[in-house]
């Protein structure tokens, strides 16, 4: 039995591709034969290192019955396509978002004979299973790097960091606050993109607070290395962030704003950096329970979770992996 994780021939810095290349890294290290797929010939990540093997559909490989393909959530033409092909299908299912963007109305995954899912949050595995009908629905976790991503207290500058292939009003937030707080007038908002891993872990060490505006996401892997670096973290949950974010009381370790609420958003915002300026103790019992939540998220529970699914799922199918299993 063979595994292939299709992928998207995306070159730009992408949670969800990394989480794919993660799980194939994780599955040869315990046993299983598994791969990324790509569409074109020669395709190749530059943004973060991996030394999986990368198999590509244009040299149209031959999959056996036995083996099984992971087809990413946004896909579900491929899906369709591949109903009578013999091999085994799984959905990854990682943004709630792009679960119903290309699904043509009236349809399911159910339909296309997907009856296994990876979600990459609690919220996306309550929706398929309550949406589509489908049982089988595992929540895979993640892991932030502590090599790269860590709190540092001496780095830290009096300055915001949002991610902008992920925004959506950072650049309206910083007008109103900017307008509303003559005081603010030379804060630094600091747009992070196009930059590699190192580098963009570097922005978020340095920034005191990293600003969240996207309003679909999966398990918002961003925020989790943010809170790592002991940002205080201002947003929206972006739907799958509710798998950990806590907006209030002794716990909490995030700023919510209403979701999609700039004006909520710019508000607490201004509020938040007046908290800075005067020291509040409450900044700091945040940023303590950021970089806590932000544990949780490890090495081996990430891997652990990723095992149960290819377990539960060898165990359902009566299939074996390569005797090396561990």
């Amino acid at each position: 039995m063979r595994i292939f994780y299709l992928c998207p021939d995306f070159d730009l810095p992408s949670g969800g591709v990394k989480q794919l290349y993660r799980h194939v890294e994780i599955l040869r290290e315990n046993g299983y034969d598994a791969y990324i797929m790509h569409s074109n010939k020669g395709f190749k990540l530059d943004w973060f290192d991996s030394q999986v093997p990368i198999v590509y559909s244009s040299d149209s490989p031959s999959l056996a019955a036995d083996d099984v393909m992971v087809i990413p959530e946004g896909s579900p033409h491929i899906m369709k396509q591949l109903m009578s092909h013999p091999f085994k299908k799984v959905a990854a299912a990682l943004n709630p978002m792009y679960l119903f963007e290309s699904l043509p109305l009236g349809e399911n995954w159910s339909h296309y004979g997907i009856q296994w899912v990876m979600a990459g949050a609690k919220t996306i595995e309550d929706l398929i299973r309550w949406s589509m009908a489908i049982d089988n629905v595992y929540t895979v976790g993640i892991s932030v790097d502590y090599d790269i991503f860590h709190y540092t207290a001496e780095l830290k500058r009096f300055q915001a960091a949002y991610i902008k292939r992920k925004d959506t009003h950072c650049e309206l937030v910083e007008k109103i606050v900017k307008c509303a707080n003559a005081s603010l007038i030379n804060f630094e908002f600091i747009k992070i993109e196009d930059l590699n891993f190192l580098d963009y872990a570097g922005v978020l060490r340095q920034s005191e607070i990293f600003l969240v505006t996207s309003v679909h996401e999966g398990i918002h892997w961003s925020v989790l290395e943010a809170m790592a670096c002991g940002c205080i973290c201002i947003g929206y949950h972006g739907i799958g962030g509710q798998d950990y974010i806590i907006g209030s009381g002794d716990r909490q370790n995030f700023i919510l704003a209403e979701s999609a609420n700039f004006i909520d958003l710019a508000q607490k915002f201004t509020e938040l950096t007046e908290m800075i300026r005067q020291k509040d103790p409450r900044i700091e019992a945040i940023r303590q329970n950021a970089i806590s939540t932000a544990a949780k998220y490890s090495p081996e529970f990430e891997k652990q979770t990723v095992l149960q699914f290819w377990k539960a799922f060898l165990a359902a199918h009566g299939l074996d992996v390569c005797s090396n299993l561990k």
